[in-house]
């Protein structure tokens, strides 16, 4: 009898615990635009949780952080320009990451990304000049300009760390 309130008891609070309500089943998000997650929850739910989008394409999962210790109470997130490619076969996740209530809590249902985000970065430029003392003069400006994810991840894009090692490697 005992065994039987205790499972009773421990579906209940499973069935009543955090669940996504938004993205909605086939949805289509632009996520050059901002798309709201939503969620509802409990008291035994934790304080704070993740959301990771993840991409079920053939070959495996893709999962992409959106963002860590996000407010259970706030019941929705505003995602804004955030890069994936588009495709059909995407749904959102919540884990928990307090040491007592960690793991996956919920997965929305699955939807589309019809156009992704752009990612924007800063570049960097450093110019070397001689100066009447002989010792070189550098000056360098930053812009910002907007690339993929593919081009950071390959390291396209230096900062300024490339241009001052060419600077010291000049000097010594």
């Amino acid at each position: 009898m005992k065994f039987m309130i205790a499972t009773v008891a421990a579906f209940a609070a499973t069935a009543a615990a955090l669940k996504l309500t938004e993205p909605k089943e086939n949805a289509k998000w632009d996520l050059s635009q901002t798309n709201t997650i939503k969620w509802d929850h409990v008291d035994s739910d934790p304080e704070t949780f993740q959301l990771v989008l993840v991409n079920h394409k053939t070959g495996g999962e893709e999962d992409m952080t959106i963002a860590d210790k996000v407010k259970t109470s706030d019941g929705e997130y505003k995602l804004t320009n955030f890069v994936a490619a588009p495709g059909s076969t995407y749904s959102i996740k919540a884990f928990g990451t307090e040491k007592t209530n960690n793991g996956q809590l919920a997965e929305s249902q699955t939807f589309s990304v019809s156009k992704s985000g752009v990612s924007t970065t800063t570049t960097s430029t450093a110019t070397v000049k001689p100066t009447s003392s002989g010792t070189p003069a550098t000056s360098s400006s930053a812009a910002p300009s907007q690339t993929s994810n593919a081009a950071t991840a390959l390291g396209a894009t230096f900062g300024v760390a490339g241009p001052l090692a060419a600077v010291f490697a000049m000097l010594f």
